[in-house]
């Protein structure tokens, strides 16, 4: 399951939509509280987070999900270019960056680029018996 989080409904809808015609079973959360609630009851393999975001912003999300869920594989977009501090996210699990707007195809293979590196990740620790 892929968990997309953004404030804006078009864009929630959009990822939906193009994630699901993939073969992605994909949830939605309006925002931060939403998105930590819905990974306390189930963990998703990928979780695309908008960085701003009213109330809870995308870095103060990703820091409550790291509580719950450490180390889930996370997509930022933003239409921001810059993160304050980028090693912070490298180490809660962010593996990319995209910049809204953003082109759906692209999209679609950076989700499955990152997909496929989490899984050989997985391997490797499966197969070192870590």
């Amino acid at each position: 399951m892929l968990l997309v989080v953004d404030d804006q409904p078009a864009i929630r809808h959009l990822l939906l939509e193009a994630l699901a015609s993939d073969g992605y079973e994909v949830e939605l959360a309006a925002n931060g509280r939403e998105a930590v609630s819905k990974v306390q009851q189930r963990w998703p393999e990928l979780i695309l987070l908008d960085l701003k975001m009213p109330g809870m912003s995308g870095l103060e999300t990703l820091r409550e999900l790291n509580k719950v869920a450490p180390g889930l594989p996370v997509i930022l977009i933003t239409a921001y270019g810059e993160l304050s501090d980028p090693g912070e996210a490298e180490r809660m699990g962010v593996r990319c960056l995209i910049l809204k707007p953003f082109d759906l195809d692209e999209v679609r293979v950076v989700v499955r680029r990152v997909l496929d590196k989490v899984a050989a990740e997985n391997l490797v620790k499966k197969e070192s018996g870590l």
